[in-house]
């Protein structure tokens, strides 16, 4: 029995070596990935794939469970991470290739302007604690703190106090922001949140707060909806964006969503990816 053991080890060596380079490379990657993959599941259980959704009918879309399973899937796998970063990645190209040429030649006031939500900020523990479904208005009761002390909701949660909370995890977006301010380009958050009521500054107050404890500590300004501001969030970040150009040289706009990028006015876009919900 020792013999046929150690010949059966013997054979395994050899037709591991005898399998080509390429191959063994591709073989060890996978096997990285899924052990990334895997230690991202241990380490949140709310991740772990449902084995038990069906298949989708002939005809039909798949179960909305289903979707929902891919989701938590994008993001606990690290694929939502590694594409964000990517993006981002691109942004601070584009921003310190700006910034020396701008030094050399043109002198001008450089600016960036970030959306906040699922941008400069991450809602993730939000949306999660909410299984993907928008909740404008309700409590939200905190259960725990995370590893690194940010807040995690007990149960679903309503969106307006989780901003009240100023609990937002910061996004890979900061490593932009610390860039743009290391080559004194100006940074401007245009957020599509909104006050509450007439002369309340509480969501200003608490975003401006969520932002410093996340790290972004000298932007030049946070530009929020006022309570009455009746047009669409495109519109509005155009009107902004145009105000900001009186005396800035816009480079980059970074956002999630198709709205804080169109109308304009800016050299380049970016637009991180954001599955999870859609903003008109």
């Amino acid at each position: 029995m020792l013999r046929t053991l150690a010949e059966s080890r013997d054979s395994s060596l050899v037709f591991a070596l005898s399998v080509p380079r390429v191959i063994r490379r591709s073989m060890l990657g996978m096997l990285l990935t899924l052990a990334v993959v895997a230690a991202a599941y241990s380490a949140d259980p709310d991740c772990m794939p449902n084995a038990s959704l069906p298949p989708a009918e002939v005809g039909q879309p798949r179960n909305l469970s289903d979707f929902k399973a891919e989701l938590l899937n994008y993001k606990c796998s690290g694929a939502y991470d590694r594409e964000f970063r990517e993006v981002i990645d691109q942004a601070i190209t584009q921003v310190v290739t700006r910034a020396r040429e701008n030094r050399e030649k043109d002198h001008a006031q450089l600016a960036i302007v970030l959306d906040i939500d699922e941008t400069s900020l991450s809602n993730w523990e939000e949306m999660k604690a909410n299984d993907f479904n928008l909740i404008e208005d309700g409590p939200c009761s905190v259960a725990k703190s995370d590893a690194l002390g940010w807040p995690v909701p007990a149960a679903p949660c309503g969106f307006v106090e989780w901003m009240l909370l100023a609990g937002a995890k910061p996004s890979d977006t900061i490593r932009l922001y610390t860039k743009a301010r290391e080559n004194n380009v100006a940074v401007f958050f245009i957020t599509g949140r909104k006050e509450i009521k007439k002369d309340d500054h509480r969501v200003f107050d608490a975003t401006a707060e969520n932002l410093r404890k996340a790290g972004y500590k000298d932007w030049e300004k946070l530009l929020v909806r006022s309570f009455e501001d009746k047009t669409s969030i495109q519109d509005f970040k155009t009107a902004m964006r145009i105000e900001i150009e009186k005396k800035y040289k816009i480079i980059a706009n970074v956002g999630d969503q198709y709205s804080d990028l169109r109308g304009g006015h800016a050299e380049q876009v970016y637009k991180v990816p954001n599955p999870f919900y859609f903003v008109p």
